[in-house]
């Protein structure tokens, strides 16, 4: 990052109107080119195209779209932009057009290389080549702009390969060992979304799809490790089980599948001196979930990047304090003995399309701060983009409270993790970097073992709200120093629910609350409830017990109410 200026001009490219292949030369461009300083900056306009909210599925549809979020979050690019400029003496210079932009640059490159639309995949080689030797990426059906920039053309990828495997196992043998240590990512060509692609050219990533997918005993097995009955999870954690029954998972899937094999390749062959990391999402043949198992039980983090633009232009702006400054500590209260304790938690905030857009348009809601709340963020954005993380510390009320997302720093699945103390070792360093003391941490009810992984590194460092959903168990316990609460709402049923249904779960499960004080986490999916949500629901209680509280704050609270001795355990 270069030094703070008092001023500095940013050349900004408009690139809605451009095709997909455009897209991709202008942010292989930004990648090179930002290298140097915060100096290009891509304006992605609004997400109004529904190619623009969807992975594996359209999460986000028309009506929820136009009825809640597009007003609140908007042009997200041009709300970062602004406060660049207002709170970091920026200003913002337009750039016409792809061609003015090439031209301004011209001394950075060396020429280009193309790439072939009939075999997709090689639009990532292209983006490693280019990295590599500071070339632009062009698509072949528009080789002939080489010439019109003057740039000579180094790589023709066309009729090289004629499948993925093949296309990648060349890539890893010949790019791999030219890319940066300790970081990959897996970008699906088909989803054509090159907002995360520049950070990927500016620091020489090694970028891949491979499936992560296969039907059968392997999968299942990883998925019994992580969610499946808690008393045989216990057996085998206990016993020390699950590391040779993950690795036989992995070997499974490796036999069965030749895309997983050179996964499991790729992946294992990440080292880096805390905790490997990937970045990006899964490919369009797999989900969610096969993803996180494979990338996990080869003891991966992921940075999740889907449409998180600009990425190459956050990390190069140097924050405007040494430090993070978050709000002070609210004192905790007095403990009611007959309370009913809601903390509420916006979700997918380890997401870095999620900090690029201010929690899709929520942190820009006009009620912020009159009702507490809990703010997912990513906590490695103290090293990805440090001036991006430091604009929610300064702009945070003190009844916001920004918490780590799953699981701490980057989205693992705990119990398929290998050497999970490191992960979490990491994860409470950079979590104290960045003033944060509360995480989510992805699986509800994890093993004994796991549990005191947790307490083992964070002794009291930081205490957890568990679970994205609920599948079963919702335990309540204080493991050690650290306290560790699941959260009770969701269920797994209710995470597609409408923000008035969940809502009134939530007001349904408080007053029937027997135990008392209770304490009920509840973790928001983010594409169907917002923070203003929440704000009409505060307004609509009237028990003087029912209090909504920060996580910092719920957990003190919970810290009191339990005895050393007490192990609570409340099923969903």
């Amino acid at each position: 990052m270069l030094p703070t200026q008092s001023q500095f001009n940013i050349d900004v490219l408009d690139v809605l109107p451009l095709s997909y292949a455009e897209r991709v030369t202008a942010a292989a461009l930004q990648g090179l080119v930002n290298r140097s300083g915060p100096r290009l900056f891509l304006d992605y306009g609004i997400y109004d195209d529904p190619l623009a909210r969807r992975t594996n599925e359209v999460f986000m549809a028309d009506e929820i779209w136009y009825g809640k979020y597009r007003r609140l979050l908007g042009a997200q690019d041009q709300h970062n932009l602004e406060y660049y400029c207002r709170e970091h003496g920026a200003a913002a210079v337009p750039l016409p057009d792809l061609d003015a932009a090439v031209a301004k640059y011209h001394d950075t490159l060396k020429g280009c290389v193309l790439w072939d639309a009939s075999l997709p995949d090689t639009v990532n080689v292209a983006l490693m080549l280019a990295a590599q030797e500071n070339l632009l990426p062009l698509e072949t059906a528009s080789a002939a702009k080489a010439a019109d920039w003057h740039l000579p053309v180094v790589h023709d990828l066309r009729g090289r390969w004629t499948d993925r495997v093949a296309l990648y196992t060349w890539a890893f043998e010949n790019l791999f060992a030219g890319c940066e240590r300790g970081r990959v990512a897996c970008i699906e060509p088909d989803w054509q979304r090159p907002e995360f692609l520049d950070y990927l050219v500016q620091h020489k990533i090694f970028i891949y799809s491979l499936s992560s997918q296969q039907k059968g005993w392997g999968g299942t097995l990883l998925l019994l490790l992580a969610f499946g009955p808690a008393i045989l999870r216990e057996f085998l954690f206990a016993l020390h089980l699950d590391a040779p029954l993950r690795r036989w998972a992995l070997a499974w899937l490796a036999r069965r599948s030749p895309e997983i094999k050179l996964n499991n390749r790729i992946q294992r062959s990440v080292a880096a001196d805390s905790v490997p990391t990937i970045f990006g999402w899964h490919t369009r043949r797999d989900d969610e979930m096969t993803f996180m198992l494979l990338l996990s039980a080869n003891g991966l983090r992921l940075v999740p990047t889907h449409l998180a633009a600009n990425f190459s232009f956050h990390s190069q702006v140097t924050p405007l304090t040494a430090a993070p400054v978050a709000p002070p500590l609210p004192e905790v209260p007095e403990l009611d003995p007959q309370g009913v304790y809601l903390t509420f938690t916006l979700s997918d905030g380890d997401q870095l399309m999620m900090m690029s857009t201010a929690e899709l348009g929520s942190w820009y809601c006009p009620q912020r701060g009159s009702v507490a709340f809990n703010w997912e963020c990513q906590p490695l954005l103290t090293e990805i983009a440090p001036a991006l993380l430091e604009k929610f510390q300064r702009s945070a009320t003190p009844n916001d409270c920004l918490i780590a997302g799953p699981s701490g720093a980057g989205y693992t699945v705990p119990p398929l993790t290998p050497d999970f103390p490191a992960y979490m070792r990491e994860t409470v360093r950079i979590c104290q970097k960045a003033g944060i003391t509360v995480a989510t941490t992805y699986v509800a009810d994890p093993p004994r073992r796991v549990l005191h992984q947790l307490d083992a590194a964070s002794r009291g460092k930081m205490n957890f709200l568990a679970g994205y959903a609920i599948l079963g168990r919702a335990p309540q316990q204080k493991v050690g120093q650290t306290i560790i609460i699941a959260n009770q709402v969701p269920t797994l049923e209710q995470i597609w629910a409408s923000a008035d249904d969940l809502l009134a779960a939530v007001k349904k499960l408080a007053e029937g609350a027997a135990q008392k004080p209770a304490f009920i986490g509840v973790h928001l999916f983010a594409y169907r409830t917002a923070y203003e949500d929440v704000a009409a629901f505060a307004k609509q209680l009237t028990d003087p017990h029912l209090h909504i509280v920060r996580a910092d704050t719920f957990l003190a609270l919970a810290r009191r109410s339990f005895s050393s001795s007490i192990d609570r355990r409340v099923s969903s």
